[in-house]
């Protein structure tokens, strides 16, 4: 298990550099999925370099990127700037503490490929966290891999594949649903969806009888607080 120290190291500048490589696409496919309007005021978390950002901000009332990493929050501004967005703010912050100084301040919040970054116990109590800064009845929507992929499950038997260094946490569908329960959330709905590279060409094999657990990527989850 690694301490908060290595993981820290493991998300700094190279880490930040790489991630710039990564695009919106990636998440743009899910909005479809999500309960957003102009009323909606929406907190990301671990938002990274703000790339949900230009997706969700035009559509919400109000969008807060938070982030414990300062490279990511600077380059994040930036993207703001360059963007021209004005109902988006970035705060450089641990998520505990953030949501301890907004109790019951969002309608909709997002964990977008940040879980598996986590432990489970440290996950677990950001959940709580993440939950006590929604409203009643607010949603929040996670997008993370399924330990049930056929790679996944090469990656943790170290078959041909390597997993990323900060994948300490690849849970299964059922997993990362009982955290969520466990945190005080109940689950609007679950989609285990394709992956978002060209891997995604393995999803028509989900349907398969039997064999189909392994072609289902991505997990993506509406939890209502």
């Amino acid at each position: 298990m690694k301490s908060k120290e290595e993981l820290k190291q493991l998300h700094g500048d190279d880490y930040v550099e790489a991630y710039k490589k990564k695009l919106p696409m990636r998440l743009e496919r899910l909005l479809r999925y999500m309960r957003l309007d102009r009323t909606v005021s929406a907190a990301d978390f671990a938002c990274g370099n703000g790339m949900l950002m230009e997706l969700i901000a035009p559509r919400v009332k109000s969008y807060t990127g938070v982030d414990f990493s300062e490279p990511f929050i600077r380059v994040a501004n930036e993207k703001k700037e360059q963007l021209a967005i004005r109902n988006a703010e970035f705060v450089c912050a641990n998520i505990s503490d953030f949501c301890q100084q907004r109790l019951g301040s969002f309608d909709a919040a997002f964990a977008m490929d940040v879980s598996e970054h986590i432990y489970d116990e440290e996950w677990l109590q950001t959940l709580k966290s993440i939950r006590s800064s929604l409203k009643p009845g607010g949603r929040l929507y996670i997008h993370t891999p399924n330990a049930e992929f056929l790679l996944e499950r090469m990656k943790d038997k170290g078959i041909l594949f390597k997993q990323f260094p900060e994948h300490i946490a690849v849970r299964s569908p059922e997993h990362n649903m009982a955290l969520l329960r466990e945190a005080g959330f109940t689950i609007a709905q679950l989609r285990l969806i394709p992956h978002y590279n060209v891997l995604k060409i393995l999803h028509p094999l989900s349907y398969i009888p039997g064999v189909g657990k392994l072609f289902k990527a991505r997990i993506f989850i509406e939890a209502a607080a």
